[in-house]
């Protein structure tokens, strides 16, 4: 009697094996079917901003294709297709990364990147080796000699509350001159504010260390009166849109380009000799430095 019992029993835990078996198979199956899936997903893509500021007189076409080669290597290294925009107007810019539209930016001008790492959760990726200087010019024929000497003097300048202007603003500010009260004119351009100065058309000019003219205006006789302490240089930053492997990726990648022919060739058409890594707190002790200038004047 028992043993039919366990007969029975074993008759019936038959078929609900198989059917448990076969669940079992399909759950796997599907399963696999959506990893497949998942796998084919394309990347999201990533929005690239590029700013020059006024250190470079190019239109959005020369900027896209001068940036080409560097571009395309970090597309690479995200493994996603990436959107590149070159962006002239700063507030357009501030306001776009306010709300994280950009999920990488390049740009010359240091303080939009530093606010957007101090209140915009951005983190920084690289700046490049060589840093940049605010730099006071004046003719060759100019008896200036010192900061002291601008007092009362034509001043020429980038767009007010540009990263330059801010920057010279704040050296006026610690040698005891209130901008606000000096005769000061400003221009987009700083070619045009290098011609501005060769004619003498102006007592004093401020430009960017970096630039064509402040490069060049030593070399061609005239002077500089004061310099700012060095500033982060073309800095890259991030978005929490990209990734952690991402991250990591591209600033190895844009720390290596010094290292390959690709690599020295992409940073030759932008003007520059490398990368290196770069800290939040440069960028913190630099809107320190500068202050809150803007609601000041």
């Amino acid at each position: 009697m028992k043993s039919r019992q366990t007969h029975r029993s074993r008759w019936l835990l038959a078929p609900m094996l198989l059917l448990a078996i076969a669940a079992g198979g399909a759950s796997a199956q599907t399963q696999t079917k959506k990893a497949a899936a998942k796998a084919v997903q394309p990347a999201a893509r990533v929005f690239m901003a590029i700013n020059e500021g006024g250190a470079a007189n190019a239109d959005a076409g020369e900027t896209l294709f001068r940036f080409q080669e560097l571009t395309q290597i970090i597309e690479k290294e995200l493994r996603a297709p990436l959107i590149v925009v070159a962006v002239r107007d700063r507030n357009k810019l501030k306001a776009s990364l306010k709300k994280q539209e950009y999920g990488l930016l390049l740009a010359r001008p240091n303080d939009l990147p530093a606010e957007a790492i101090r209140d915009f959760g951005y983190r920084p990726v690289v700046v490049a080796k060589e840093s940049s200087q605010a730099m006071f010019i004046v003719h060759k024929n100019s008896p200036m000699r010192t900061i002291s000497d601008v007092r009362g003097k034509s001043i020429l300048t980038p767009d007010q509350y540009s990263n330059i202007w801010r920057i010279a603003n704040a050296m006026l500010r610690d040698a005891n001159i209130n901008m606000a009260n000096e005769k000061v004119r400003s221009m987009r351009d700083q070619a045009a504010i290098g011609w501005s100065m060769e004619n003498e058309f102006f007592d004093v000019a401020v430009v960017n260390s970096v630039s064509g003219v402040g490069r060049s205006w030593e070399k061609n006789g005239h002077r500089v009166i004061a310099r700012s302490k060095e500033l982060p240089n073309m800095p890259m930053i991030a978005s929490p849109q990209v990734t952690e492997a991402q991250f990591a990726a591209v600033r190895s990648a844009m720390i290596a380009l010094a290292g390959s022919d690709n690599g020295r060739a992409a940073l030759k058409k932008i003007g520059l000799n490398g990368f290196q890594e770069a800290s939040p707190q440069a960028f913190l002790d630099f809107l320190k430095r500068i202050g809150d200038l803007e609601m000041n004047h």
